[in-house]
């Protein structure tokens, strides 16, 4: 069935009563572009935004959207909600300030008819709307097209996500529970003050973001995940962070050109960790980097200067090997392939950059770079011969 999504940016946030909810800059956004966001990744194609003034953030969020083929109405009145609202489609309802983990809105955008995100009523719920004595509203439901407008033409004047919370709550709808852990660890959260909003994207940019392995993973993460979390504050885009990388990159392949081996691995090695930023930010805001053959561009990069950092040693074949094997390694991980061996012992460009910038310290580079393309070998036949056990 279609889906649909209702968001409001109606509540003041209780630090500067000015100020909406949706208005708190979470995940280098505003909570109600994080909210959109997280709508259109499960299956929203229309979403409504319930909003006391039409303001300048809000009009660009709607044209952002329209770019990506999400209609994105703002609306300030009941009878203009129930015009536009399409007859067909279930809506998903989002509290205002709530911050959910996509696998719960994922998980309730998929439910059949009228479904609620609930919490266990607890001193660490208290502060989140009852639904009975056992549970309380996590701050989503899914509203089926009968319970929508049955409810809307008797609202009025009335709060619209609180009276359509409590309709669906009298149907006996599916309840999808959360689990205790992501309440306190603050993967489903109620945000009404900016600070709160800082705290809880700090909590979230410490769970590691997945496909890194080697080198990246060991020695290049944390630092990405600090920088991150200063980043989200400044409202600096995932897509900006991650041309940083590839500008960074390009300088690199630039200092190989006058023989500087060490600068160049070097700034490889950084465009690598800014690259992990982006991906954290993205993580984070609910959206891509870039499109799936831009984000290759990056281990592309590094792989091209793999190449010709053999080759001006004399070791071209040595280099196209390492490259091939790390850019392998590479699609690999981001096909989802990274269970199947240990984390260390994956040949990735980090690690093969990092070997190869130990080999031109002691002035082994020759020594190193084969070194490299011998262990990526191994680690590839190693992770195969797992599958090959595994589906045994």
């Amino acid at each position: 069935m279609p889906l649909a999504a209702i968001l409001s940016a109606m509540a003041p946030s209780t630090d500067r009563p000015g100020v909406p909810r949706a208005q708190i800059v979470f995940a280098a956004q505003t909570l109600i572009e994080y909210q959109a966001r997280q709508a259109m990744q499960a299956g929203a194609s229309q979403i409504f935004v319930m909003v006391e003034a039409v303001t300048p953030s809000l009009s660009r969020m709607v044209d952002q959207f329209a770019a990506t083929g999400v209609q994105v109405h703002l609306i300030r009145d009941m009878p203009s909600l129930v015009r536009q609202l399409p007859r067909e489609s279930d809506v998903l309802l989002f509290a205002d300030g709530a911050v959910i983990d996509q696998a719960y809105v994922a998980q309730v955008g998929k439910a059949e008819g009228n479904a609620l995100l609930v919490a266990q009523d607890d001193t660490g719920t208290a502060h989140l709307e009852r639904v009975d004595a056992q549970h309380r509203w996590a701050g989503l439901a899914r509203v089926s097209p009968r319970t929508l407008f049955n409810t809307l033409d008797l609202i009025g004047d009335w709060d619209v996500v609180l009276t359509l919370m409590r309709a669906v709550v009298q149907s006996v709808p599916q309840r999808v529970v959360v689990e205790p852990a992501d309440i306190a660890e603050g993967r489903v959260a109620l945000v009404e003050r900016q600070d709160t909003a800082d705290l809880i994207g700090r909590a979230l940019v410490a769970v590691p973001v997945g496909g890194s392995a080697g080198a990246e993973h060991y020695l290049l993460q944390r630092p990405a995940r600090m920088a991150a979390t200063h980043l989200l504050r400044m409202q600096i885009s995932a897509a900006h962070i991650g041309i940083g990388a590839l500008a960074i990159a390009a300088l690199g392949l630039l200092a190989i050109v006058p023989g500087w081996t060490i600068l160049a691995l070097l700034l490889m090695l950084i465009a690598l960790a800014v690259d992990m930023v982006a991906r954290q930010v993205a993580a984070m805001g609910q959206h891509g980097v870039n499109s799936a053959l831009t984000a290759l561009a990056l281990p592309i990069m590094l792989s091209l200067g793999m190449v010709w950092l053999g080759a001006r040693q004399g070791e071209w074949s040595s280099g196209l090997h390492l490259a091939i094997l790390s850019l392998a390694a590479v699609m690999l991980m981001r096909r989802g392939r990274i269970s199947g061996l240990p984390l260390w012992a994956w040949m990735t460009p980090g690690s093969a950059l990092l070997l190869l910038l130990g080999g031109v310290i002691v002035g082994q580079f020759g020594a190193a770079l084969a070194l490299a393309a011998l262990l990526g070998l191994l680690s590839l036949v190693a992770m195969l011969l797992r599958d090959s056990r595994q589906s045994g």
